[in-house]
């Protein structure tokens, strides 16, 4: 996992930054609570990072590996799709977006050495180069009713509906689905930080990652990490739902299987939102246990309300 030490130090100004467990967690002071629809809340995406897939077959050769439709990727629009092993199940969930002639999958950073590693994999026969973005690549979101109002007056440009993206100068903007409005702003380390100190002019608050996870439950968005990948396939997701399969684009890997499940109607896992006591905390990879101690679900994401005493579960069901 790669941190970027400038932005890091940046960071630091405006809260604590610390390392847990090869993560980076950034805690704002006063810490931003889940109460914030009025307010307009910075996050920096420190555990997220950018795969990138360039050369002359990358658009071919994604065809063939991905559950969207290539067709539908273009420099003003973005796709949720996944990428499936041989038996339909799902190694990653990603947000992919095309830029200059090569494509860049926006997805957790745990998680994107394995989509390399399932991708490389077939990637042998194939003129295309698979490699995690460079270190100055930063994202952050901007969320809340006021962001778009905020991003325009800041990038002078209108910013785009959801799924869609636009390029200002050197930074690219893009808006991710859900209730509320979320933007995810993505450039070297100095443009992010302009950015970043514009927006604080608008009255914007920096918030924790931990905040993000909760909106992702929120809209259902179901990201793949190590713990939960090839174990489940796009249906038990909800991917289908997201729009993030194609069912008449061709052959991909996994296909066969993901089209039966599709028109035979057959699986019983299903996506649910859940919340539970913070007596004990769940993170992605949990099992969930019924009265009888028997394993009825697993956690892919989940978010704990301090304040409430509450924990916000997305999980699939048996």
């Amino acid at each position: 996992m790669q941190f970027n030490p400038d932005f890091i130090k940046f960071l630091s100004n405006y809260g604590e930054v610390r390392l847990e467990e090869g993560a980076y967690c950034f805690e704002p002071s006063p810490i931003a609570q889940k109460d914030t629809s009025s307010t307009l809340l910075l996050c920096p995406l420190l555990n997220w990072t950018w795969l990138k897939i360039s050369g002359v077959d990358s658009k071919k050769f994604l065809q063939g590996q991905l559950t969207c439709d290539m067709e539908s990727v273009t420099g003003q629009r973005g796709h949720f799709a996944a990428h499936c092993n041989r038996q339909g199940q799902v190694i990653a969930t990603f947000t992919i977006y095309l830029r200059k002639e090569a494509y860049y999958l926006h997805l957790p950073s745990t998680a994107a050495p394995l989509l390399q590693k399932a991708l490389e994999q077939y990637a042998k026969f194939s003129k295309v180069n698979i490699e995690l973005a460079a270190s100055d690549l930063i994202s952050i979101a901007v969320i809340g009713v006021g962001s778009v109002k905020a991003l325009r007056q800041c990038l002078g440009l209108e910013p785009p509906v959801v799924n869609e993206q636009c390029f200002h100068e050197a930074l690219y903007l893009h808006r991710v689905p859900g209730a509320v409005e979320r933007f995810v702003c993505t450039a070297t380390v100095s443009v992010v930080i302009s950015l970043w100190q514009a927006l604080l002019t608008h009255k914007a608050k920096p918030c924790s990652e931990n905040l993000w996870h909760w909106y992702d439950i929120q809209a259902h968005l179901a990201h793949i990490r190590p713990k939960t990948s090839a174990l489940f396939t796009p249906h038990a997701i909800a991917l289908p739902e997201q729009h993030g399969v194609s069912f008449t684009k061709g052959c991909y890997t996994g296909q066969e299987i993901v089209a039966r499940m599709h028109y035979l109607g057959r699986g019983k896992r299903k996506l649910s939102y859940l919340t539970r006591n913070t007596t004990f905390s769940y993170s992605p990879g949990d099992v969930l246990l019924g009265e009888d101690h028997k394993a009825v679900g697993m956690v892919l994401d989940s978010y704990n309300d301090a304040a409430q005493k509450i924990q916000h579960l997305l999980a699939v069901l048996y």
